[in-house]
C-alpha cells in the first residue's frame, strides 16, 4: 500500500505537494507531520474536496454516496474520449457489467454508487478498465494495491477513507545557504527566550534571516484567539519585544515569515527554542520566572573511575514496580521519586551508584499515554511534559527537580542521555531556518547520519550555543552529575571539548559519556586529551564472542589488563557494556532467533555464558555500564529495535524471583567493584598493581592476577567459556590462602580446577 507511519507524501514539478492518509483525517496534525517527516517544509494545507480526491485516489464520498471517479490530466493514462469504461472490482466480481458503466463529462468518467452497493465490503480492490482491455493503472503516486501479478497495481477502497483523507500543500523551495555563512560563523550572545526583570517582561529568538517575527500570546494552552505583537529586529539577527508587566504564566509561540527561493513570503508558527516549559511537541511555550528554580547546596557525584552505571527508561521502571501506585504515577516523574523513597526500590537494591535516565528533554510524543524512547527531542529546555502530573502549566520543572533531590538522597548520581544531533516532530528549528540550524547536503537537502533525519548542524555557532545553554540550565537548575551524548560523532571533538570546558565550571566533577559513532564515522583520537568516557562497542563485541563462542581468549586478556580502546590514555574514557537499550538484548543474542518462542525458559548454558561475561564486565578497566533488568536476564523477545514498545521494555521484577542467584551475583559483584577488591579496575593505571596473566592451554580459560606493590594484596580472576572443566597451573603463591569473594559455577576450594561456564574472582593470603 506505500503508506508509512499513517500516510504517504509526494511533490509535484510545479511545488503542489500532497498527503494521502492511511485513514480519514481526525483534525490533528498529522499531514503537517507527515510533511515535516519526509524533510520537507510545507505550507498551506488544505483538505482537497472530493472530487480532487476521487481523480487522484479513484474514489471518494459525498453526500452519502460513493463516487468513483478518473481523469486524464490526473492519471496522465490515455485519451479515451469516446470509449466505454467499466468499474471493475471484488464488489462484482470483476465482470463487465452494464451497471457498472462510467459516465463520461468533460473532465473524467465517474459513476456514483449507494452505501448499500458496497455496505459488505470494509476494503476491497477496483480498477477502470476500458472496452477496448486496456485496464488504467491507479496514479503514480496514490498509494494503492500491487496486483496478483506484481507487475501493476489496483486502486484500493476502504470504509475509513471516504474522501477526507487527503490534503495538499505548498512545498517550500527553501532560499539555501545563500546569506547563511555569516550567521553560521557569528556566536549569538546575551539571554534568549522569556525572562522578566522585575518591571517589564522580555522576550527574544535568533533569527537572522526571517522577514518578520511576530509573537503571539494566549491565555490557555489550547492557543485559542492569540494576541499578536510585532517583534524588534536587531543588526545582530536576533528580535525581541518587551512590554511593562509580569507575563509570567502566560502561553506564547513565535511566527517566523521568510522568503522562499522564488521571493514568496511563507510563514510557520514555533515553540522558543528556549521554552522551559511546553505543552507537548506543538506548544505553546509557558512564560516561566527562571529566578524560582534556583539551587542550593550541589551534589558531588563520584569520580568517573568509581562509578558503575545503570541505563534507565523512567517507564520501564515503574511499569510494574513493586509499590502501590496508581496507573497515571506509572507514566511520570512523581511515581519514580515516591519509590526511590522506599528502599525495595530497584534501583537502590541493585547498587551501582549512576543512573543514566534515557532522554527527558521534550521530544515529539504525541499524547501521555504514548511510550516513547525520547530519542526526538522538539526542545531541549523543557522537560518532556508527559512525564509530568500535567502537562499544561509548568509543574514538570520542580517534579523533575524533585525526582534528582530523590535520586542524590539515596546516594545516586544522575546523568542524562541528550540528543543533540538531530530534531524531532515538528521540527521547530527547521522552521526557524534550515541552513543555519540543520546539515544540508550540495544539493541543498538535510543529511541524515544519524538514521533519524534533520540531523543537527553543531558545527554553527547558534547551535553550539542552544546546545551549551541548555546544558548549563539543566546543571545550574536540576543539578544533574552528567550527560551522556547519543551519536557523539555528530556533535564533534571541538564542540564535545568546549561543553566539558563549560560545565566544569559549575560542576567539577560532571561526568561526559558519548556514543563515538554516527552513520557518517567515528570521533578522532584527540578525544582521550578529554575526560569523556566512550561507549565500547569493542568491549562489547569480544566479551560476547568469548562467552558466546569461546573464541578471542587474548582479547578478553587484554580488556582485563588496560582495555581495548587503543586510542585511549585513561581505562575511564571506555565505557564497558555488553547491552543498552539499542538493539538485542543480551539474552536475545544469545539465543537462536530463528527458532524464538515467546517462553521464559532460558536454557541453563545461556544463563552461564552470559554470567561469566558479567563477570568478566565487573573487573575490567573502565566504567561497567549495565541496562536496567540485565540482572534478572531481561530480554525482549528476540526483538531487535523496540523504542515504542512499552509492553515488550517493560522490566518484569518476577523475574528476580525466577533468576535470584544470577541476580545476587551481579549484584555482589557491584559491591566489589566499588569496594576494595575494584581498586585495581577502576585505578589500573595508578602504578600500584603488577598484573599476570597465566598459560591456560584450554581455549575456553583465562587466569589472570594483579598484586599490590605498596600492599602485596592478590586478586585472580578465572573463567571458562567451554562446556567441560578445565585444569589450570597456578604458582604456588597464587593458590594458597584462597578465598572466594564472588562466583558463578565456581570451585570455591580449588581455584586452579574451573568448572564448566564458570567465573571465580579471588583473593588470595
Amino acid at each position: 500500500m506505500s503508506y508509512h507511519r499513517g500516510g504517504k507524501v509526494w511533490v509535484e514539478e510545479n511545488g503542489l505537494g500532497w498527503v494521502a492518509l492511511e485513514k480519514d483525517w481526525t483534525g490533528d496534525l498529522l499531514p503537517q507531520d507527515l510533511v515535516s517527516e519526509n524533510g520537507l517544509v510545507g505550507v498551506d494545507f488544505h483538505l482537497a474536496d472530493y472530487r480532487k480526491r476521487a481523480s487522484l485516489g479513484g474514489y471518494a464520498k459525498s453526500q452519502n454516496k460513493w463516487f468513483f471517479f478518473f481523469s486524464d490530466r490526473s492519471i496522465e493514462f490515455h485519451n479515451l474520449h469516446g470509449k466505454t469504461v467499466f468499474l471493475m472490482g471484488d464488489f462484482n466480481n470483476w465482470e463487465r457489467l452494464p451497471e457498472y458503466k462510467l459516465t463520461e463529462t468533460e473532465d473524467g468518467w465517474g459513476i456514483w454508487l449507494s452505501e448499500e452497493t458496497l455496505e459488505d465490503f470494509e476494503e476491497c480492490e477496483f480498477k477502470f478498465l476500458a472496452d477496448d482491455g486496456r485496464w488504467i493503472e491507479p496514479h503514480q503516486h496514490f498509494p494503492a494495491s500491487s496486483a496478483c501479478d506484481s507487475t501493476s497495481r489496483n486502486g484500493w477502497f476502504h470504509q475509513l477513507r471516504t474522501g477526507r483523507d487527503l490534503f495538499s500543500f505548498r512545498a517550500i523551495d527553501s532560499v539555501g545557504a545563500h546569506g547563511a555563512e555569516k550567521w553560521i560563523k557569528s556566536r549569538p550572545s546575551g539571554e534568549f527566550g522569556f525572562f522578566y526583570d522585575g518591571n517589564y517582561s522580555n522576550f527574544r529568538i535568533h533569527a537572522p534571516r526571517a522577514e518578520l517575527v511576530e509573537l503571539l500570546l494566549f491565555e490557555t494552552h489550547t492557543k485559542d484567539c492569540p494576541q499578536t505583537y510585532s517583534m524588534i529586529p536587531s543588526e545582530d539577527g536576533t528580535w525581541s519585544f518587551s512590554c511593562a508587566g509580569n507575563l509570567i504564566g502566560k502561553y506564547y509561540q513565535f511566527f517566523v515569515s521568510k522568503h522562499d527561493r522564488q521571493g514568496e513570503l511563507f510563514g510557520q508558527e514555533i515553540i522558543d527554542p528556549y521554552a522551559r516549559a511546553t505543552v507537548g511537541r506543538n506548544g505553546p511555550g509557558i512564560a516561566l520566572n527562571r529566578k524560582s528554580f534556583a539551587r542550593g547546596d550541589r551534589f558531588v557525584p563520584p569520580a568517573i573511575e568509581d562509578t558503575v552505571v545503570v541505563e534507565a527508561h523512567l517507564r520501564d521502571i515503574l511499569a510494574h514496580a513493586t509499590m502501590d501506585l496508581v496507573d497515571s504515577e506509572r507514566l511520570e516523574f512523581a511515581g519514580l521519586t515516591k519509590w526511590l523513597q522506599s528502599e525495595d526500590c530497584y534501583l537502590r537494591k541493585l547498587g551501582a551508584n549512576v543512573v543514566e535516565l534515557q532522554p527527558v528533554q521534550e521530544f515529539d510524543a504525541k499524547k501521555k499515554q504514548e511510550y516513547h524512547w525520547g530519542y526526538m527531542p522538539v526542545n531541549f529546555f523543557a522537560p518532556a511534559s508527559v512525564y509530568g502530573t500535567s502537562g499544561e502549566d509548568g509543574r514538570v520543572i520542580p517534579e523533575f527537580a524533585q525526582l534528582v533531590d530523590a535520586f542524590h538522597k539515596s546516594g545516586l548520581s544522575v546523568i542524562l542521555d541528550v540528543v543533540y544531533n538531530h530534531i524531532g516532530i515538528p521540527p521547530h528549528l527547521i522552521h526557524l531556518d534550515p541552513e543555519i540550524y540543520c546539515l544540508t547536503d550540495q544539493d541543498g537537502k538535510l543529511t541524515n547520519f544519524s538514521g533519524c533525519g534533520n540531523d543537527l548542524r553543531c558545527d554553527s555557532q547558534p547551535v553550539k550555543k542552544i546546545i551549551i545553554d541548555s546544558l548549563v540550565y539543566w546543571v545550574e537548575v536540576f543539578d544533574v552529575d552528567g550527560f551522556r551524548f547519543d551519536l557523539g560523532e555528530l556533535l564533534g571533538f571541538e564542540l564535545l571539548s568546549e561543553i566539558e570546558s563549560e560545565l566544569k565550571k559549575i560542576k567539577p566533577g560532571i561526568l561526559l559519556f558519548a556514543e563515538p559513532w554516527s552513520f557518517r564515522g567515528r570521533l578522532p583520537p584527540e578525544m582521550n586529551q578529554t575526560s569523556y568516557g566512550l561507549w565500547s562497542d569493542a568491549c562489547r563485541e569480544e566479551l560476547l564472542n568469548y562467552a558466546k563462542n569461546q573464541s578471542g581468549k587474548d582479547l578478553v586478556i587484554e580488556l582485563l589488563s588496560h582495555g581495548l580502546d587503543r586510542n585511549n590514555v585513561r581505562p575511564c574514557q571506555s565505557v564497558n557494556y555488553l547491552e543498552s537499550h539499542d538493539d538485542y538484548a543480551l539474552v536475545d543474542r544469545f539465543r537462536d532467533l530463528t527458532v524464538w518462542q515467546d517462553q521464559e525458559v532460558i536454557p541453563d548454558e545461556v544463563v552461564g555464558r552470559i554470567m561469566l561475561a558479567m563477570g568478566l564486565l565487573m573487573v575490567a578497566p573502565g566504567v561497567p555500564m549495565i541496562s536496567a533488568g540485565q540482572d534478572f536476564l531481561r530480554h525482549k523477545k528476540g526483538i531487535r529495535n523496540t523504542y515504542l514498545l512499552g509492553e515488550v521494555n517493560a522490566l518484569d521484577y518476577e523475574r528476580e524471583g525466577t533468576f535470584p542467584n544470577e541476580a545476587s551475583f551481579i549484584r555482589e559483584l557491584i559491591n566489589l567493584r566499588l569496594g576494595e577488591p575494584g581498586r585495581r579496575a577502576r585505578q589500573s593505571d595508578s602504578g600500584e598493581w603488577v598484573v599476570h596473566t597465566f598459560c591456560c592451554m584450554h581455549q575456553g580459560a583465562i587466569a589472570f592476577g594483579w598484586e599490590s606493590v605498596k600492599t602485596e594484596e592478590k586478586f585472580l580472576i578465572t573463567t571458562n567459556s567451554s562446556l567441560s572443566g578445565v585444569s589450570i597451573e597456578l604458582p604456588q603463591p597464587w593458590k594458597a590462602n584462597t578465598r572466594l569473594l564472588v562466583g558463578y559455577n565456581a570451585n570455591e576450594s580449588e581455584p586452579s580446577t574451573l568448572s564448566p561456564l564458570s567465573f571465580s574472582w579471588f583473593m588470595i593470603g
